[in-house]
């Protein structure tokens, strides 16, 4: 009775600290990203702290996880941010152009065509660039070419990965404000990296996983 007692309590005490981690993580995005260009490098952070319960882990001292994360991943991620924000614009844009100017002309139905397609790739693109830059130390020529490997690869699990994530958003939508601010943006970071990691892990070698402490002791 005594084992038993103690055993439940400590799952429960292991449970809500996962928990309080969980919303921690949420509103220190929620707070970084007001200043709008900081968003990128508190993204990184984010997919960095949710980064080990996806692969299995428990991370250790996660608010220091997460400031750490923005310190080394700033650069890369606002060069990830510029390009998106270049790219989505003008995604954006020309599906606007095409919309105003109608399909009369059949010019504009394989102009809608690819234009989608390149948002879509654009969309499963930021499914492996952002896990995939907080978990291999790469440069930065290598990182963009080994995600937009990933992307060509594996496009339908990236899909699904991308429906998935959009999970917590929706069901935020439908229950109070609060549950929305508090575990929304990390629940999508933490099923995003999950479902990237299943195909990440297929590349790495001895090296990589002895530097995410993936190998086993013997």
């Amino acid at each position: 009775m005594f084992k038993q007692s103690s055993s439940s309590q400590f799952d429960f005490l292991e449970f809500f600290n996962t928990l309080t981690n969980f919303i921690l993580f949420n509103m220190l995005w929620l707070g970084g990203s007001l200043f709008i260009v900081t968003i990128p490098a508190v993204t990184a952070a984010l997919f960095a702290s949710v980064a080990p319960w996806a692969r299995g882990q428990s991370p250790d001292t996660p608010l220091v996880t997460f400031w750490q994360a923005i310190r080394r991943y700033w650069l890369r991620a606002t060069v990830l941010g510029v390009i998106d924000f270049f790219l989505a614009g003008l995604v954006a844009l020309n599906l606007y152009i095409i919309g105003r100017a109608g399909f009369e002309q059949f010019i504009f139905v394989p102009a809608f065509i690819l234009t989608s397609f390149f948002g879509l790739f654009l969309i499963l693109a930021n499914v492996y660039l952002w896990p995939l830059l907080v978990t291999l130390d790469q440069p930065l020529r290598s990182w963009l070419k080994n995600g937009l490997r990933l992307t060509m690869a594996h496009a339908f699990w990236g899909i699904l990965v991308a429906v998935v994530a959009l999970i917590p958003m929706a069901i935020g939508t439908l229950l109070p404000r609060f549950i929305f601010l508090t575990v929304s943006f990390a629940g999508s970071a933490l099923l995003t990296y999950w479902g990237a990691w299943r195909v990440i892990q297929r590349y790495l070698d001895e090296e990589d996983r002895a530097a995410l402490g993936l190998v086993e002791e013997t």
